[in-house]
């Protein structure tokens, strides 16, 4: 069973040189028994929402996530998988977004995207990234509730 993310141990990830993204499949790696090394591999290019300001990464893995424990890899996967997935993904987002407002990268750093380097030299020297250990752990928390519900 995995640890509970706090904002703290979020912070230390974060602080390694991992994206949000990775904050989050690192925590569910270990919840879900996936191979961590692989999970944090394939969710780096989710950061800063894809590093265009989009999709916040932390809720990119949490959706990952998701997908790992009810995605499908067959056509009768679909069948039987693809609803809960939905609702499951849906759940989480909602969650989310009516915990901190929205998922939207930019909106959660004061409207500024990694994309523009002048932008991302701002989300840098004032610090704007402060409360992306309060949204993995947050994430990590809904995560958490969609996962062990059933």
């Amino acid at each position: 069973m995995a640890e509970k993310m706090t904002v703290e141990k979020a912070g230390e990830i974060l602080g390694k040189g991992f994206h949000c993204s990775q904050c989050v499949m690192w925590h569910a790696a270990d919840k879900l028994g996936l191979d961590k090394d692989m999970m944090l591999q394939v969710s780096g290019g989710l950061g800063g929402g894809c590093f265009h300001g989009e999709i916040c990464g932390a809720v990119s893995g949490g959706v990952m996530a998701i997908g790992a424990k009810y995605g499908y890899h067959t056509p009768e996967g679909a069948v039987a998988n693809n609803p809960k997935l939905i609702a499951k993904t849906q759940e989480f987002e909602k969650k989310f977004k009516e915990k901190y407002g929205t998922v939207v990268c930019k909106e959660l750093l004061g409207g500024y995207s990694f994309a523009n380097p002048d932008e991302m030299a701002k989300i840098m020297t004032e610090g704007l990234t402060r409360n992306c250990p309060g949204f993995c752990a947050g994430a990590c928390d809904i995560l958490d509730e969609v996962l062990d519900e059933e």
